[in-house]
């Protein structure tokens, strides 16, 4: 069997869990509920982007994409400034 589908390599890294945050998936959460509770409305992108580092806007929408594909934020409709919405039991 070649390819080796279905092993994992001697030594290669362990994944996490699926449902673990990663490293900027937890600094962006918290990021975004820290600004909620201190200004009363979310961060923008540019807002994320210079706060934590990231280089391009563009990584900041792929780590907020995979947060509401967790169901743990909402993104709202084109054209808003602000469309970030923290999502709270499931709402």
């Amino acid at each position: 069997m070649r390819g080796g589908i279905g092993r994992m390599a001697i030594g290669a890294p362990q994944r996490r869990a699926p449902r673990e945050l990663g490293y900027r998936g937890t600094q962006v959460l918290s990021y975004v509920r820290q600004t909620i509770a201190d200004e009363g409305r979310a961060p923008s992108y540019a807002m994320i982007r210079d706060a934590l580092g990231f280089n391009h806007e563009c990584h900041v929408l792929r780590v907020i994409a995979r947060l509401e594909g967790r169901g743990l934020l909402k993104r709202a409709g084109a054209g808003r400034v602000r469309r970030i919405r923290l999502v709270i039991n499931g709402k």
